[in-house]
């Protein structure tokens, strides 16, 4: 049956995704991350590349499935077909995070906020290094 299978395609675009969200969030809400990438629109190039690295490593496309699901002739593995695949998963990811959000599971405020702290804290390195450099600078000419 068509549905049974679309079903089973769905629910691996499902599982994938929340895998996803979940393997990635540790790096997303890294120190070092927040510093200095927090807010440059890396996350999503970031899921992407990293989603299509997997699946063309495990040989997955969600797009074959479907097309075979849809009793289409099996395209074989495709590389745009993994690209695609990769994108949904992103999305997927974003999608779960958002639902997560919803549940109370995620706080994308509290990341937010240890982001500013930690951009704060680089800033505040960046002026203390300029001042002890200018200081050490006024002591020489005087």
């Amino acid at each position: 049956m068509e549905m049974e299978k679309i079903g089973e395609v769905l629910v691996k675009f499902l599982v994938l995704s929340v895998i996803f969200e979940v393997a990635l969030t540790p790096v997303f809400n890294w120190r070092i991350f927040l510093r200095y990438f927090d807010g440059k629109g890396l996350k999503t190039p970031l899921t992407i590349i990293l989603a299509f690295l997997m699946f063309w490593g495990y040989r997955l496309d969600i797009i074959r499935d479907v097309l075979i699901a849809l009793n289409y002739a099996d395209p074989g593995i495709t590389f745009w077909g993994q690209v695609i695949t990769a994108m949904l998963i992103a999305g997927g990811s974003d999608g779960v995070f958002r639902v997560f959000t919803k549940l109370g599971i995620r706080n994308p405020a509290e990341a937010e906020e240890k982001a500013k702290i930690e951009q704060q804290a680089l800033r505040d390195r960046e002026v203390a290094k300029e001042a002890a450099k200018l200081a050490v600078e006024k002591e020489k000419q005087g």
